[in-house]
């Protein structure tokens, strides 16, 4: 296939995703005002769908240099390895681009989308022709869940807030993401929000909140990053439109889950809910992504994180409850006393795979913390394990042995007043990983 050949059906295939991202975020709602306009020009909002969609495909027609720069870029960012070492370069790209028709108009879309807000975001000289036609693309773009939204779309969404031109202010923000920031001696205040740029960007993001593919593809990631911007997520609403996703059947919900755990440190109460929510949610993904971030809870809010495993440890899906069980695992080092606690409601339970979670990942600093195993939860260990977890615990009690005889001898003694089969028991797992066990095996008797 020829350069030409290719290049022809991206031409093409950009001109009818043009169309039809215009026409969905038309449909949808109404677009947002510009944030930007000068008195005398003031903005002409388009009356249909149809004319606002001529204008955009007039603009892009005329424009085949810029269609033809922006292609070149992406092909240069995007052209796999393998492609660019065949042995027929140009022939073998043509090929790629052929097979990725699709994937590359969305990006060369999103580019376009860019520029055209660029030009409307110009504080000196705003376009708002060209507001409305960006913000449209912008719109659509993410409305039909593309991936290209979801990674680009949100630094637009973020110059839409600030009314500035994208890829002009974020390196001026000032924080911990600098080396030599300093809460104590910050350079600079961050400028705040346009109040214009707000209302538009909360349009955006109700748009986007309609639409089944936008709210489950796009919406989370773009709420998630906002998280890390304190201004905009409480201008915007981030944590009432993260609750309102949890409320809904979307397929993203492990997003919505990491964006309010990012919200602990600026919106305590707003987050706490939140997560509660999440942790009592009707999709088992969802209880399970909070239940693998109680450690990260933790760091921020350690009686919220006790509070939801409680309730986790308890859950009707096994996996959530075996994955809670890795935050009591890492309470040995934090709380000695709570560890013991949760451990022996969790060795009650008899579930298999939750024994041999905390005894892969907590016992052995359990028997360093207290050899003599006061709390004797060897023994309640081993009455929910497998042959895997005993082979481990007997691991533990030849280490024990090394490290405190006396202490070896009273684990011992209170596996033989269970029973004697439960002690014989321990007794080959020993002799099988250590048969020179023997002798202290046969002294512990005596």
């Amino acid at each position: 296939m020829s350069r030409r050949e290719a290049q022809a059906l991206i031409w093409e295939r950009c001109e009818i995703l043009m169309r039809e991202f215009v026409k969905s975020a038309y449909s949808y709602s109404s677009l947002p005002n510009p944030p930007l306009e000068l008195p005398d020009f003031p903005a002409i909002v388009p009356e249909s769908p149809e004319s606002l969609v001529n204008q955009a495909r007039g603009l892009y027609l005329i424009d085949r240099s810029g269609f033809n720069h922006r292609l070149s870029a992406i092909v240069n960012e995007r052209t796999p390895d393998y492609v660019k070492r065949n042995i027929d370069p140009e022939t073998a790209k043509q090929k790629w681009m052929s097979n990725n028709v699709n994937s590359i108009s969305e990006t060369l879309i999103c580019r376009i989308s860019r520029d055209w807000l660029s030009a409307a975001l110009d504080e000196d000289a705003p376009d708002t022709d060209r507001w409305y036609m960006g913000v449209s693309l912008l719109i659509g773009l993410a409305l039909s869940g593309s991936e290209d939204a979801r990674k680009e779309g949100f630094h637009l969404l973020s110059s839409i807030a600030m009314a500035k031109k994208p890829g002009t202010w974020a390196a001026m923000i000032s924080g911990p993401h600098q080396i030599d920031w300093s809460p104590a001696n910050d350079p600079h205040s961050d400028e705040p929000p346009h109040p214009s740029g707000v209302l538009a960007a909360s349009n955006i993001l109700d748009s986007l909140t309609r639409g089944d593919d936008s709210s489950s593809e796009v919406l989370p990631y773009w709420l998630e990053n906002l998280t890390a911007n304190k201004q905009l997520c409480d201008l915007l609403e981030v944590d009432r439109r993260l609750l309102d996703l949890l409320d809904r059947d979307i397929r993203n919900y492990q997003t919505v889950v990491r964006a309010s755990i990012q919200l602990l440190s600026s919106n305590t109460s707003g987050s706490v809910e939140l997560l509660v929510k999440a942790s009592q949610h009707h999709n088992p993904r969802t209880r399970r992504e909070v239940a693998s971030s109680l450690q990260r809870i933790a760091s921020d809010n350690h009686g919220l994180a006790l509070t939801l495993v409680e309730s986790l440890i308890e859950d009707e899906d096994s996996d959530t409850r075996v994955i809670s069980t890795t935050f009591i695992s890492s309470l040995v080092k934090t709380d000695f006393q709570l560890f013991i606690d949760k451990a022996k409601l969790a060795f009650d339970k008899g579930d298999e795979r939750i024994t041999k979670r905390i005894v892969d990942s907590a016992m052995r600093e359990y028997l360093s913390i207290d050899s003599f195993d006061g709390a004797e939860l060897l023994p309640l260990a081993w009455a929910s394990s497998d042959q895997s977890t005993k082979s481990k615990i007997a691991g533990l009690m030849i280490q024990q042995s090394e490290a405190n005889r006396e202490a070896f001898i009273r684990t011992c003694e209170r596996f033989r007043e269970i029973n004697d089969d439960t002690f014989n028991d321990v007794r080959t797992y020993i002799l099988r990983r250590d048969s020179s066990m023997e002798n202290k095996l046969e002294k512990s008797h005596d």
